[in-house]
């Protein structure tokens, strides 16, 4: 993962405590879940280091969270438009991912993925809960499912279950275009309670002004 400022370092420490706080997870719980040690996650949480992109898969997975939840909420009840230049961006050293979904209330993600050419998958496998759907635009890669590994070229697409560890590796020299879908744990009625108790609970947009996490306009 490319390196986090200081100040986004600071607020995805800050909802990673806030998720995990959701959860009534320990730290020691949330280390035995993840397979990182107490005293990573606490320099997580507290903004002295940052997750992998693995890691961070991992944290999502234990805390029902999606990748787009660490870095943008947006509140939107019924309907939300993303324009394209507004498209939430995550970069990783041979990944982008584009948010189209981005709605706090959202039962899925769907998002823009490109795959950069190189060795080995572009991140650790990793499972998390609900299905997986995808189709390549342009170029090709194969999707690594449990054991079995899956070629798609331009046009083709897959389905999953994704609890089971998967990856990506692009194929050949080009950059590889695909479009995918995940669906996301409902956590509609926990969060309509705890806002009818305590107020909206949720932290304010994170979107960080840095190179790793922008606008696709950007």
């Amino acid at each position: 993962m490319a390196s986090l400022d200081a100040r986004t370092r600071v607020q995805l420490g800050r909802l990673l405590r806030e998720l995990r706080q959701r959860e009534g997870l320990t730290l020691a719980a949330l280390s035995q879940q993840v397979g990182v040690t107490v005293s990573a996650l606490s320099q997580f949480e507290t903004g002295k280091a940052e997750p992998s992109l693995g890691t961070l898969w991992n944290l999502g997975r234990a805390l029902n969270a999606s990748l787009f939840d660490f870095f943008a909420q947006q509140q939107t009840e019924y309907v939300d438009v993303t324009p394209a230049a507004e498209r939430t961006v995550v970069v990783y050293e041979r990944s982008r991912y584009e948010a189209v979904a981005r709605g706090s209330t959202r039962k899925l993600d769907l998002f823009y993925l490109y795959l950069q050419p190189g060795e080995g998958p572009v991140r650790e496998p990793v499972g998390h809960a609900g299905e997986e759907a995808g189709v390549v635009l342009r170029g090709a890669m194969d999707v690594v499912v449990g054991s079995q590994r899956h070629r798609l070229e331009e046009g083709d697409g897959i389905w999953f279950v994704s609890s089971q560890p998967h990856s990506f590796y692009a194929i050949g020299d080009s950059e590889c275009v695909s479009i995918w879908a995940d669906t996301l744990p409902d956590h509609a009625l926990e969060r309509s309670e705890m806002e009818s108790l305590f107020g909206d609970p949720r932290p304010e947009n994170l979107v960080p002004d840095r190179a790793v996490v922008r606008r696709s306009g950007e």
